[in-house]
């Protein structure tokens, strides 16, 4: 949405700890067994990022 690459985000993965991943894990189970899914879109911003789409925001 800002129509350039984000300062900060060197490779496309998301950032979280064992537990995060352990949660997310069994909330997938339990989407599965009814027929859905999980799509993760955002996760760990880096600080550089958040003061590129701050920049980006006060933009005219």
């Amino acid at each position: 949405f800002t129509g350039k690459p984000v300062d900060g985000y060197v490779v496309n993965r998301i950032v979280g700890t064992r537990a995060l991943w352990a949660a997310l894990g069994r909330a997938q189970e339990r989407a599965e067994s009814d027929g859905f899914g999980l799509l993760l879109w955002d996760g760990y911003r880096p600080q550089r990022a958040v003061d590129r789409f701050i920049r980006w925001s006060n933009k005219p």
